[in-house]
């Protein structure tokens, strides 16, 4: 039996699950799935583990949650991007350079946990193919930009669809370099050949 299940049951939650989830979001984000100890995660949250138990259930559902959790925070994050960024071909280059300024701020260095999370565990924890997840949706925001910016297209066009697929895998690569400790001279090398590529469209 796990300890998830012999946890007790109906004890009243003494702790604020957002708050722990915002830590425990940090803590795997820094080091990782597979180095994050449950000792690393009491100590990180300060909650006791049976509540941790009780409340998320095993480590792997309590990283699911986690995940669930930030990429839903991080297509937020670009809806608003995008809705702020406008139409058209200038609109795009407005998105990129917004990208840029949290890309190189002291979170965006960190890069994506999502991404982050691929590399380490091949996409997939019990129940949750996170990077399908993640992709799909990642794609739907892109998809969304890139409609915007080539109006004169059809929504479902094919150059619409190569361009945002074209757009999507360049930014999943980019959370890659930023992750493995590329400054802003270097991440900024990047995105100008995306600003250079989109001159063209």
């Amino acid at each position: 039996m796990s300890e998830s299940v012999k946890a007790t049951v109906g004890r009243p939650r003494l702790f604020d699950e957002e708050a722990v989830l915002n830590d425990l979001t940090d803590l795997f984000w820094r080091k990782g799935y597979g180095q994050t100890s449950m000792a690393d995660i009491v100590q990180a949250s300060g909650v006791h583990k049976p509540s941790l138990y009780r409340t998320f259930g095993s480590k792997e559902e309590l990283f699911a949650t986690v995940l669930r959790r930030y990429l839903a925070q991080r297509m937020t994050m670009f809806a608003a991007l995008i809705d702020e960024a406008g139409p058209g071909v200038r609109g795009l280059h407005r998105f990129m350079e917004m990208f840029e300024a949290d890309a190189v701020s002291e979170r965006g260095r960190d890069g994506c946990l999502m991404v982050m999370a691929s590399n380490e565990l091949r996409g997939t924890l019990p129940g949750y193919d996170f990077s399908t997840d993640y992709r799909r949706q990642m794609r739907e925001q892109i998809h969304a930009l890139i409609a915007q910016a080539l109006p004169h297209e059809a929504v479902d066009s094919e150059i619409v669809r190569a361009r945002t697929d074209l757009v999507t895998t360049y930014l999943l690569g980019l959370q890659v370099i930023m992750r493995s400790g590329a400054d802003a001279a270097e991440i900024h090398q990047y995105l100008n050949a995306m600003h250079v590529t989109v001159d063209a469209w």
